[in-house]
This record gives structure tokens, sequence and C-alpha cells, in this order.
């Protein structure tokens, strides 16, 4: 279970603004009903039929994307979406770096991201904030680290070396 943090403010009778670290939300409307969209493009309605009793239904849902076959490394896409997490999502310059039970994704903001699958890595060395994440056709993506926690980068080069099944030298 994650944390969650979110506010939410009252800007007139019957308005409300949700602010989370995920999305956020306007809410017009009261007790009896009202309408909420938020930010990934959701809009549910919300009807009070008695106390305790509601009916609510939403619209705009996404279709979940298909998965890429496991023995071949995936092209790179606008967005890769991310499954389980291995381990914890890290910030690099202008983006950020996490692995799933899939592979490593890299997110740099203006370009596609790059999922590189846990059989094709290689190594994974962190030296110092620059984390070297070598694959096996012999090329090198070198990430500058830019989180503050030297201890969580350690666990998140150690986690992704259990995942690919890399020996320590």
């Amino acid at each position: 279970m994650g944390l969650r943090i979110n506010k939410s403010f009252k800007i007139a009778p019957g308005v409300r603004i949700r602010l989370g670290s995920k999305s956020s939300s306007l809410s017009v409307g009261g007790k009896a009903g009202r309408v909420t969209l938020n930010s990934r493009g959701r809009r549910t309605t919300t009807v009070r039929l008695a106390p305790g009793v509601s009916y609510s239904s939403s619209k705009g849902t996404r279709p979940k994307p298909s998965r890429p076959a496991a023995h071949e490394p995936a092209a790179p896409t606008r967005r890769a979406p991310l499954g389980t997490l291995i381990a914890p999502r890290r910030n690099i310059t202008e983006g950020w770096v996490a692995a799933d039970e899939r592979g490593v994704v890299v997110h740099r903001s203006n370009l596609d991201d790059v999922r590189i699958p846990l059989v094709h890595l290689a190594s994974a060395e962190l030296d110092g904030k620059e984390l070297a994440l070598k694959t096996s056709d012999a090329m090198t993506y070198r990430l500058r680290l830019t989180t503050f926690s030297a201890a969580r980068d350690l666990r998140f080069v150690e986690a992704l070396a259990r995942a690919a099944r890399l020996t320590q030298s």
C-alpha cells in the first residue's frame, strides 16, 4: 500500500477542487448529486438515492495497452506503462527510471520511453550518482540520478540485479 497525499478546497458553494499526488479533480454539486471531472479524463456522476445509498457511473476510462512478448525487446513508445514495481522509481536528469517485472523503463521528457527487458540486462552499476545499465547487445545507458538518498539508489540497483539474476563481481 502506498502513501497518498491530497488536499481539497471549496472554491464556491457546490464547487470543490481536489489536488492529489497523481491527479486532480473538479466537483460540482452537493449531497444529492454531483459531477466530477479529473485530470486523467474521467467523468463521474454520483446521485444519492437515500442516506447511505448512492449510484455512481463513470465515463472516459482508457483501455489497457497490449503487452509485448516477453522474449523480444519492446520498441520505444511514447509512454511505456509500468507494471508491478520491483525497484522504486528514481529521478534522473530530465526524467525518471523504474523497474517492473518486465524490465527497466527509462523516461526522459520530450523523448520516447525505452524499456530494457530484464533478460537483456547484462549489468547495472552505480558510481556515485551515475547509473550505468549495459544490455546484452553492448548498448550502455548512462543516467545521472538526481535523488537525495544514496542508500535508496543502491537498493534500486540491488533489486534490479536480483530481478535480472546478475552475478555480483
